[in-house]
């Protein structure tokens, strides 16, 4: 493995280095191998010890089409939990070299390389910031408006993923410099966008409330909904918007829609009881009749708004 970072800005995988890890990649996740599963994490560990390791994980996640899905999501998930600790000692070149590999595979064929990837940016985006990478926004709003269901799906999973993270981490005052304004960050104008991403992103998220695919419709409402606690600008001036979409979905035909409606009012009403009080008399009769929801997780998210 090349261990000098004047190389990472013309990095490529060495063919015996990338032989050795996917080697060692299959024979972890296999259960009928023989090898002991402590040695090879070992070998592994090992491995991390060279600066550019963490490009062979991301090269294998992104580029190994010759490979298992298992294998490539094996480097992928090696790679997030190898990023919380590495991540900030790494040169900038290896740095973008691995946000450049991640942000082609927001619309991957499969879905566990795709859901695997938006992990790995929550990550990333946790670490550095959302003002530290923004190819990614452009890159995601990209995605939203391709029309085409696996760049769409991949973008909002990323989305609500790294939204979830960051509301995480403020709770628990983790990487307060990047989490403590969140709603500001997003409000910020970013190079290179038309507008601040909130006031991008947030539009498209309700055009997908409306979309004819279950898959999209519980991405968006479930990102949307990730912002009640913050109440960024953006979602408090496109709040009756908002609302319209909730009261179209509530009768959804799928259960988590519902479900994510149920958990829109419950968290509106303890953040923001104002918006609902136009609405309340709706809204009460509404939760009443999903007490009494066919799913029962439905009718126990319902029950919360009491």
């Amino acid at each position: 493995m090349e261990a000098s970072a004047a190389a990472a800005a013309t990095w490529q995988p060495q063919e015996e280095g990338f032989k050795e890890i996917c080697g060692l990649l299959e024979h972890q996740i296999s259960p009928t191998s023989t090898a002991d599963k402590s040695q090879i994490w070992q070998q592994l560990q090992h491995f991390s010890q060279f600066p550019d390791f963490n490009n062979y994980l991301a090269f294998i996640l992104s580029r190994a089409e010759g490979k298992s899905v298992e294998i490539r999501q094996a480097a992928g998930l090696l790679l997030k939990n190898n990023l919380r600790n590495a991540y900030k000692t790494m040169t900038p070149a290896y740095q973008q070299y691995i946000k450049s590999e991640l942000l082609p595979c927001l619309g991957a064929a499969d879905r566990h390389i795709r859901s695997t990837v938006g992990t790995i940016i929550s990550v990333v985006v946790q670490l550095g910031g959302i003002l530290g990478w923004p190819e990614l926004l452009q890159a995601l709003i990209t995605c939203l408006d391709s029309n085409d269901l696996n760049h769409m799906e991949g973008a909002m999973d990323a989305l609500s993923k790294f939204v979830m993270l960051m509301n995480a981490d403020k709770e628990k005052n983790a990487y307060k410099n990047i989490c403590e304004d969140i709603p500001q960050v997003l409000d910020l104008d970013v190079p290179g966008l038309s507008d601040r991403p909130i006031k991008i992103i947030l539009p498209r998220l309700y055009q997908f409330f409306q979309s004819p695919h279950t898959s999209l419709r519980k991405l968006a409402l479930g990102s949307v909904n990730q912002y009640i606690m913050l109440m960024p600008a953006a979602l408090y001036a496109s709040m009756n918007q908002y609302l319209q979409g909730l009261f179209a979905l509530a009768n959804d035909q799928a259960a988590e829609v519902r479900k994510l409606v149920c958990a829109a009012f419950v968290q509106l009403i303890e953040v923001r009881p104002s918006f609902l009080e136009p609405h309340l008399r709706d809204v009460l009769e509404y939760i009443l009749q999903v007490n009494k929801d066919r799913d029962d997780e439905v009718a126990l998210e319902a029950c919360e708004f009491w």
